[in-house]
């Protein structure tokens, strides 16, 4: 599962407790979930605007310290490596 999230003012990823809850769950069963972030530092411009990869298993960090938390991969927003996502969203854990 992947949840998508934007985070446009602040630093801030609002996660609602039932997101929080599922991804904790999953995390502390073995069950790979993932956060995808759009983050734009600035709500006017796309020109640093990211997209940020965080596990389930960095849930609470993510809620505790937002986009500040050191994703697992993070690309701009205008050139996304989509064979790169796509590996780190299907590899089993531990590789």
């Amino acid at each position: 599962m992947v949840e998508l999230k934007v985070v446009s003012k602040g630093l801030k990823v609002n996660l609602s407790p039932h997101q929080i809850s599922y991804h904790v769950k999953h995390a502390t069963a073995g069950c790979p979930t993932f956060i995808v972030v759009e983050y734009h530092p600035s709500p006017t411009s796309k020109q640093h605007a990211t997209l940020r990869l965080y596990s389930n298993d960095q849930t609470l960090g993510l809620v505790e310290h937002g986009v500040k938390l050191e994703p697992i991969v993070c690309y701009p927003l205008n050139a996304i490596n989509w064979l790169d996502l796509s590996l780190h969203l299907t590899k089993k854990s531990g590789q």
